[in-house]
């Protein structure tokens, strides 16, 4: 599994931590999405962060159907059309 975290100061305790990168294809208008999965399965259905890899690029970015198995990540309305978006991602499970 991920990374295993904690901190006696109480700020955070992340029991799993996994990250990664997927290629979205977009649209011509711009939107995509395609399913993640995890290595390996989660205690409870993480947090997740999502972002653009390039700086430039404009439209929206969210996650769906998220589980402890993973999630879907979709883009709505990029600047990138009928194009490969590069995302960036971190799930965080906090549960014991």
């Amino acid at each position: 599994m991920g990374r295993r975290l904690k901190r006696h100061s109480g700020h955070i305790e992340a029991l799993n931590i996994v990250s990664g990168k997927v290629d979205i294809t977009t649209d011509g208008n711009g939107d995509g999405s395609t399913a993640v999965t995890f290595p390996n399965v989660m205690n409870g259905v993480p947090s997740i962060v999502c972002t653009i890899a390039e700086a430039d690029i404009t439209g929206n970015i969210t996650t769906a159907s998220q589980t402890v198995s993973g999630f879907t990540c979709v883009v709505d309305g990029s600047a990138v059309t009928s194009g490969t978006l590069t995302v960036h991602w971190v799930a965080v499970d906090q549960t014991k």
